[in-house]
């Protein structure tokens, strides 16, 4: 079944809410296909992924919609930050320090819970896993180690790598790395557990915007005089609100 972060039921209420019939039986694909296509682009343009736990009330509603119950994974290419200046007599730039001798390296994805891989190049071009090689973990147990995992309160995830695994060994300014580029390639999974009210909402409001274009809405006669376009901008407008307090 197509993934989606709001159920058929969310979509019906969306549409009552604006007056209109809540009976989407006759278009139910129609329905379905506009909850779909609303929800990568929402996980991409937010850098989010929700998933709801077991146990949680939206499964319940769940019948055409396969509602993400998981943490999802990912695997990036990351350059480790170094200043812009350079220093007389070294090479080139060296690490950025954010905190003692850690550099942080924001990751692609909001949320991660936890690093399973962190490949770190070598002067001999190869790499090393620091899972394997060092210590580290999250935020704050994991504070002084090699390296650690820290999610602020806006979900924004960042990977705290400590610079002085990257020394020459004896030298307190020589690195190994002739370039920071493209050094590290981490794996991670990430995800907040229960799929808030406001996300559910949201993406039921744009789905409503795609369905009144596609489907054959009847607009009933008590109903206030307004056309296609402007419901469907209405929905828009609803849905935006509803997500600023995840901009």
């Amino acid at each position: 079944m197509p993934k989606g972060y709001c159920t058929l039921e969310d979509l019906r209420r969306a549409l009552q809410e604006a007056e209109l019939p809540g009976d989407i039986s006759q278009d139910q694909q129609l329905a379905v296909d506009a909850i779909a296509a609303q929800t990568e682009p929402l996980e991409k343009s937010l850098k989010r992924h929700w998933y709801a736990p077991t146990g949680a009330t939206i499964l319940d509603e769940a019948s055409a919609i396969d509602i993400p119950t998981a943490s999802k994974t990912r695997d990036d290419e990351e350059d480790i930050p170094t200043s812009g200046a350079f220093i007389v007599d070294e090479s080139g730039p060296s690490p950025k320090t954010s905190q003692g001798s850690y550099t942080a390296i924001e990751l692609a994805r909001r949320d991660a819970e936890s690093v399973s891989e962190l490949l770190v190049r070598t002067a001999d071009g190869s790499f090393e896993d620091w899972t394997v090689e060092y210590e580290g973990g999250s935020w704050p147990d994991a504070v002084g180690d090699d390296y650690y995992l820290r999610v602020n309160n806006g979900g924004w995830s960042r990977l705290y790598l400590d610079t002085d695994n990257l020394l020459e060994d004896g030298e307190d300014d020589e690195y190994v790395l002739k370039s920071f580029a493209n050094a590290v390639y981490v794996s991670y999974s990430y995800g907040h557990e229960g799929i808030p009210r406001n996300v559910r909402r949201a993406v039921a409001f744009r789905a409503a915007s795609d369905f009144v274009d596609e489907a054959a809405v009847q607009i009933p006669e008590n109903a206030r005089v307004r056309s296609v376009e402007s419901l469907a901008e209405e929905f828009e407008r609803k849905a935006d609100e509803l997500l600023e307090v995840y901009q």
